[in-house]
């Protein structure tokens, strides 16, 4: 790896384009394996692998909002849906009984298989716009300065944005109800045996 870099340094690239292109590579490896990790989300029949690819693309998000110096939302990607939510969903998973799918071509995989298309060609539209700017709204960057950046997006959150914080509740705890209502499994009475 030394000599590796010992000869970059002797085209005559200074540090900073050393480690711009050592960074822009790593953005493009962790992005790669995000994609990968997706796609085994959707082809994999069996769910309890789903979910583990699910976890794998989540990190991997996590270590993307990393390089872009966005450590918040990075502690909040591993805390919250890669640990809290990604478990829950293995719980259900494991409640529920996974059990591996047939795969057959329907109009259901097809119009899937097409949004997915759909979704994918969007995304390459959008990577022709090229760099996006700041949304520039209630949270400043003098507001950032002053609270730090945690308090500024609680601040934002619960005092503008409370409404939609709480629909966004109720809608988890409906979820919750609908999963527990969807496992109950239905207790058949045992016979009495009866001796003769």
């Amino acid at each position: 790896m030394m000599e590796f870099l010992d000869q970059l340094w002797s085209l005559n690239l200074d540090r900073e384009t050393v480690f711009g292109l050592f960074e822009q590579g790593l953005v493009f490896a962790i992005g790669m394996t995000a994609i990968l990790a997706s796609l085994g989300v959707i082809l994999c029949a069996t769910p309890i692998y789903s979910a583990l690819y699910l976890i794998v693309n989540m990190m991997c998000l996590a270590l993307l909002f990393l390089l872009y110096n966005a450590e918040f939302l990075a502690a909040v990607q591993v805390i919250v849906y890669a640990g809290a939510v990604m478990i829950l969903f293995l719980f259900i998973i494991a409640l529920l009984g996974a059990k591996k799918e047939k795969r057959d071509l329907s109009f259901q995989n097809l119009a899937g298989l097409g949004f997915v298309g759909l979704l994918f060609c969007e995304l390459l539209m959008s990577m022709m716009v090229g760099e996006t700017k700041p949304v520039e709204g209630r949270v400043t960057l003098e507001v950032v300065q002053q609270v730090g950046s945690a308090k500024a997006i609680g601040i934002e959150l619960f005092s503008h944005h409370i409404i939609p914080f709480e629909l966004a509740s109720l809608l988890l705890l409906v979820a919750v109800v609908g999963i527990i209502s969807l496992a109950k499994f239905s207790n058949k009475q045992l016979r009495k045996r009866t001796r003769f």
